[in-house]
This record gives C-alpha cells, sequence and structure tokens, in this order.
C-alpha cells in the first residue's frame, strides 16, 4: 500500500497485561473477571495468528501468580502453551507479575529481587535485549531494574545507551519497550504505583531527549493513554485481561460491570502498529473480552474490515465537538490498595482512541479552554499524532483574543466566530485593519456562525424559550449568496456555518442540506461547514435510538466526501445523559464507541478502500422502509442503506436492478464484511435483513 505515508513496510501486533492463570477457569485474584484471562488472551493470540503481522510484542504480566508464589511455574507453562500458536516471532517484556514490583516507594506486593530476576531469566529469557526488523531497531528495557541498585541496572543503563548509539549510527529506525509508563499525565508527576520514579524516569526520558525514538510502547496501567516527548509518542497499551478500575474515576457516571469498572470490556484489546516509509500509524484493536476455549477456533467468523486512520488516507471533511474536558487531567482519588498515600493525576485518553477509530482528525472547542495553561500544550502532543482543532467564541473578539489567535500558540485549524450580523462589518475591520478589505493576515481560517436575538423576535423555526439560536439555516440562498459575497463577509471569513437541525421546519436531510451548502459554496467560491445535530428544538426531548443516530451520521459523512465542498461537524461526541436535549452521543459516558462511531470508522475505511477516484453523480431514494443512497466512487456502484426497518436487498432493489454479479457487503457497524453472488437474472441477492447501515459494492 503507497499512500501518504509511503509504501507499507510491515505490521506487528502489541499486547500487553494477559495475565494468564495456572487453571483455565480459576485465578489467584479474588475478582471473577481475572477467571477469564486465559480465554480472553486465546482469543487475542487467535487473532494475531490470523492477521499474520511480522512479529508480536507483549508489554509484561504474561502471568497472574506473583514470582514467590506456588503456582507460578505453573501459569508460565500455561501462558506459554497459548502463547505457542501465535506462529509469529513473540518479544517479551518483563513486568511487575513476572519479577517483582518496582523498588523505590510504596508497593502492595514483594519488590523486585535478585532471586526474582534470576527466576524471570529462567521462565522467560533476558530481562533487556534488542532486535531488529526492516530498518527498524528495537530495544527492550526492564523498567523494574531502573533504581533497583542491583548490578544489573547498571548493566542495562550502559547497554542500552551503547545500543541505541550504535543503532542511530547504522541510520536504524529505534524504538523502545518497557512495562512501567515514564509518566501518566506530566513528566514532572510524582511516583506512583503507576509509572516510573525520578530520578530514574529522567534517565528514561533523557533516551529520547538524546536519540531520535519514533515511539515508545508501555502496559501495566490496563488503559489506554498517549502521550508526547521531545518527538516520540508514548503509548500506554490497554490489556487483554481486565481494566484497572481505579480509572473508572476519569468518567463521571457509575460502571456498568460489577466489579468497580474492571470488566468494563470495550475497554481491552491490543495495538496493531503500521510501519510505513515516512513514520507509522496505530489502530487499537477492541476485543470487547472475547474469549476462546481450547477446543474452538476463528475458523467462520467473518472478514471484518481493514481500519483506516485520517493519517493514512488523508482527512476526512469530518469534524467533532468533544465537551467534555478531556485535555486537561484529572486528579484520582487515593484508594487502600495501589495508591494509599499518594493523589495521582490523569487524563482520559480513551476520547483520542475513539476519535483515531473512527478516521476523524479535527476537534471542536472553545475558545476559552486555551487559557488553561495545560490545555495548548496538549493541543500541541495530539498534534503530532495528526489532529487539528476548530475554536469557537461568541461576541465580537477582543484585542487579547486576536492576540492569542495571532500567536498561534495552540494548534489552531479554523476559528469560528459566533455574531449577530449587524457586528460583522465593525469585526471585520479589527480582523482585517482600518476600513477593512484586507485580510486577517496571521489568524487561521474564519468562519462566521450566526446568533439570533430573541430581543428582535429573531427566532428560527418553533423554538421555545431557554434554546440558543445560532447557525445559518440552508434556505433563503438568493439571500445567503450575497451576503456571502458583501465585502466584510467575502473579504474576511472562509466561509458560514450552518446548523442542520434533528427536527425543525421545514425539515430537510442531512444528505439534502449538504448537497445545498454546496452548491452555495461553489457559487461564492467558499467553504462551508454544517454542524448536524443529534438533538432537536425542545430541551425536553431525548435522543436515544442509536440505529437513528447511525443512519444520520453515515448519511452527512458520505453526502460531505460527495459534495466536497462542505465540512460537516457532528455535534454529540459523548453522551448527554442530564440535563438538557438528553441524547446519545458517538460515544457512551463511558467513552466506549456506540453504533454511530463504529458506522462511521467503517464506512471511512470502506471509501479508503475504494480510492480516491472521482465521486460520480449520487441519488437518493426511499425505498420499503430504507433509505438508499447510489452513486459511483473509484470506478465502482456503491449504495448506502439506511434500514428504518430489516430489510433485505430484494426488498432495495426490484427484479433486475442488482448492481452487478459480485458483491461485497458491509455491516457497517459490526464491521464484517462478506462477498456473495447474486442469482441468476440479475435478481436480488440476499435473504438476511439488514438491520444497521450497509455499504453494498458492486463487482466483489
Amino acid at each position: 500500500m503507497t499512500g501518504r505515508l509511503g509504501e507499507r513496510l510491515f505490521e506487528f501486533a502489541v499486547l500487553t497485561d494477559s495475565h494468564v492463570n495456572a487453571a483455565e477457569d480459576r485465578s489467584v485474584s479474588p475478582y471473577r473477571c481475572n477467571r477469564h484471562a486465559n480465554a480472553r488472551f486465546r482469543y487475542v493470540v487467535r487473532a494475531i495468528r490470523r492477521d499474520a503481522p511480522a512479529f508480536a510484542l507483549h508489554l509484561g504480566d504474561m502471568a497472574n501468580p506473583l514470582p514467590e508464589l506456588r503456582g507460578f511455574g505453573a501459569a508460565v507453562a500455561r501462558f506459554r502453551e497459548i502463547a505457542g500458536e501465535l506462529a509469529v516471532p513473540l518479544h517479551l517484556v518483563a513486568g511487575n507479575h513476572c519479577m517483582g514490583d518496582k523498588p523505590r516507594g510504596w508497593v502492595p506486593v514483594p519488590r523486585v529481587s535478585e532471586a526474582a530476576l534470576d527466576q524471570y531469566r529462567r521462565s522467560f529469557g533476558p530481562p533487556f535485549y534488542a532486535f531488529d526488523h526492516g530498518p527498524c531497531h528495537f530495544a527492550v528495557l526492564a523498567s523494574l531494574l531502573v533504581e533497583s541498585g542491583f548490578a544489573a541496572e547498571e548493566e542495562q543503563r550502559q547497554w542500552i545507551e551503547a545500543d541505541l548509539e550504535a543503532a542511530h549510527r547504522r541510520g536504524q529506525r529505534l524504538w523502545l519497550a518497557m512495562h512501567y509508563p515514564p509518566f501518566i499525565a506530566s513528566p514532572d508527576e510524582p511516583g506512583s504505583y503507576d509509572n516510573l520514579d525520578p530520578p530514574g524516569r529522567a534517565w528514561v526520558l533523557g533516551l529520547l531527549e538524546r536519540w531520535p525514538v519514533e515511539a515508545v510502547f508501555s502496559g501495566h496501567v490496563h488503559n489506554y493513554f498517549y502521550n508526547h516527548h521531545a518527538g516520540a509518542p508514548l503509548y500506554t497499551v490497554p490489556a487483554t485481561s481486565f481494566v484497572r478500575q481505579d480509572y473508572g474515576e476519569l468518567y463521571r457516571v457509575a460502571p456498568r460491570d460489577r466489579e468497580g469498572g474492571r470488566d468494563d470490556r470495550d475497554k481491552l484489546g491490543w495495538l496493531r502498529v503500521r510501519v510505513y516509509e515516512k513514520g507509522h500509524v496505530v489502530h487499537l484493536v477492541r476485543t470487547h473480552g472475547r474469549e476462546l476455549s481450547p477446543d474452538e477456533s476463528l475458523e467462520g467468523e467473518a472478514r471484518r474490515l481493514e481500519p483506516v486512520s485520517a493519517r493514512e488516507a488523508g482527512a476526512w471533511p469530518v469534524t467533532v465537538e468533544v465537551r467534555d474536558n478531556w485535555l486537561a487531567p484529572v486528579s484520582l482519588r487515593p484508594n487502600n490498595s495501589v495508591s494509599p498515600f499518594t493523589r495521582r493525576w490523569a487524563r482520559n485518553d480513551w476520547p483520542v482512541a475513539a476519535l483515531e477509530e473512527m478516521g476523524i482528525a479535527r476537534v471542536r472547542l472553545a475558545l476559552q479552554e486555551l487559557a488553561h495553561s495545560e490545555v495548548p500544550d496538549r493541543m500541541e502532543d495530539l498534534a503530532s499524532a495528526g489532529f487539528g482543532f476548530v475554536v469557537y467564541s461568541h461576541g465580537p473578539p477582543d484585542a487579547s483574543e486576536i492576540a492569542q489567535m495571532r500567536e498561534r500558540r495552540a494548534p489552531v485549524a479554523a476559528w469560528e466566530l459566533i455574531l449577530r450580523l449587524e457586528d460583522v462589518e465593525e469585526v471585520a475591520k479589527n480582523l482585517t485593519g482600518p476600513g477593512g478589505g484586507g485580510s486577517a493576515d496571521g489568524l487561521p481560517p474564519l468562519y462566521l456562525n450566526r446568533v439570533l436575538d430573541v430581543r428582535r423576535a429573531e427566532i428560527d423555526d418553533a423554538n421555545v424559550r431557554h434554546v440558543a439560536n445560532y447557525g445559518f439555516q440552508p434556505v433563503e440562498w438568493e439571500r445567503l449568496e450575497e451576503l456571502c459575497r458583501s465585502p466584510p463577509i467575502a473579504a474576511t471569513f472562509r466561509g458560514l456555518v450552518f446548523r442542520i437541525r434533528r427536527r425543525g421546519r421545514p425539515e430537510i436531510s442531512p444528505w439534502e442540506a449538504i448537497h445545498e451548502i454546496g452548491r452555495l459554496a461553489r457559487a461564492t467560491g467558499m467553504r462551508h461547514q454544517a454542524h448536524i445535530l443529534f438533538s432537536g428544538n425542545v430541551t425536553a426531548e431525548r435522543f436515544l435510538h442509536d440505529p437513528d443516530t447511525s443512519r444520520r451520521v453515515a448519511e452527512s459523512a458520505l453526502a460531505a466526501v460527495v459534495v466536497g465542498d462542505v465540512d460537516v461537524c457532528l455535534d454529540t461526541f459523548e453522551d448527554v445523559d442530564r440535563g438538557y436535549f438528553v441524547r446519545h452521543g458517538l460515544v457512551d459516558r463511558r467513552y466506549n464507541p456506540r453504533s454511530p462511531a463504529r458506522v462511521l470508522g467503517s464506512l471511512h475505511a470502506a471509501l479508503a478502500a475504494l480510492g480516491s477516484g472521482e465521486f460520480g453523480e449520487w441519488g437518493v431514494r426511499e425505498v420499503n422502509g430504507a433509505r438508499l443512497l447510489s452513486g459511483r466512487c473509484g470506478g465502482r456502484r456503491v449504495d448506502l442503506i439506511l434500514p428504518r426497518r430489516p430489510v433485505t436487498l430484494g426488498e432495495v432493489w426490484a427484479p433486475g436492478e442488482t448492481p452487478a454479479a459480485q458483491l461485497t457487503i458491509i455491516d457497517l457497524d459490526r464491521g464484517k464484511v462478506r462477498d456473495v453472488a447474486s442469482s441468476g437474472g440479475g435478481a436480488p441477492t440476499g435473504r438476511t435483513p439488514l438491520e444497521t447501515p450497509h455499504l453494498v459494492i458492486a463487482g466483489g
């Protein structure tokens, strides 16, 4: 595959914290979910075997009993038995359940010891080493040895410094793997059960500062975190076995499971890492806690769509608004297990994982959030991962806001100004210089969002009180075209911001609205934005039916790609389960993707697989309880089926209308792909009802 990152060189798998038990269905842990560790690990092993990567990298805690416990040897043997099915090289990293907890500070179980180090060598092999694959050099660090004072610590220090220097001189791309993350939220955070203690942490981070390390992988905390240091991304990988439930404090909602969040199965998984000529891309593969017994296999499991990130396929014209505070760290409560005496800080990085799964690279947030000192720094971290940010503000911006946007300390891709139309001319003068008509030099691209004034009876549709009135509506095209050509707007703004309501008068679908906005964009030489609301105009109305939202999301995203001159913004990322306008979003309050998120990610992946060919004419029609969007992409006929009730292909297409003898049918909700042949005479194929959005591609 050749794309924006050049040729794909190879792929490898990263997994961690399998916590394999000595017995298949028993565990020394008091938690019931730990009994499932073996079956969950077996599923991952067989899934990786099916994917056939170049190799697999396990970041530690292979077995569950601690080294000094009687069942440790049996658990190691069981781990080797399951892992032996991989059929690709497996590289291991020493974890605290393999060697004992880190040597400094308070820890709940025995610390690493010389005896445990020797036992690790006998059970798993060398605690620190390196290996090569293609142009890449991977160094494995035993983080348990850092600050241990053992002779092996100094041996490791001298070895890795010489090893990285030699590999760098050879022109190899450098990678690091270790069990403990260097830090969770900040390089200067206090030492805790979950990170490397200073000053050992400073030494590890110094390795990144001295050599151009491409990425660092770590485990231990059983959650997903993304950090950045000295140009290197730091990936903390979720576990295959269970979730560390103390991090459930990051979500302002009760856990769904009965073990305090430990069995939040949607957060279990592993990483698929694709290495390209010009970088790498990481994909989170969620297992959702799937299990396999020793006599079960993956044979017969449906083929799944290969995910594609925005960095691989190019940025899709979709932005989402993340309303929760996800860029700044929050404090976790001290507990009497892993953190009885210290307060830890962490960010909720599951939104980052969900956005990447959807192929989304742009996020909308309020300008006022940039006033928090840590937010611009975090935005810079995420910009290194390919994210861009659209900020919005209400009212004429003051001098300090304009100066802030000109300084651009944060990676702002666009600035949306929410104004009364009567203020536009004065704002334009302030932004473009005396007299207006100049350019907004030094500012990001500007977009105009209109706010209506209730005092002047400027009320759109049938809004009741306590509802904000803002955004242009896709009606009155002659007036809008005149507005776009007016000197203050034409000289200052890249485009207008439209608001597509879920219900209203006149009723207009996202497909129709985005096409109309696209016609306006082409007529005026602008690129407009369409905000797709997940709520209605009545504060008490609830929208909790995910299939309806999935259809709305798929229709909006496809329309934006087909039209090409309009960016869409999906206005509800996380669920709103309290207050006004209660509705489901793309993810739930625990930041696990809902059906609309899965549909969006699958749609983007499917369109990327079709290539970058021109989109032909597309049409839309209602047929037998489904909305059918049909056209051409990459030279092939494509149909997006949006069922309002379970429908078969035979109900969607009349006899003789099957687009080809060979069809590829993609369940966008589950990402499952199947190839089918139509029956003789071009008759419609398929008796299985389609209940969720499906993409049908002609020609196999």
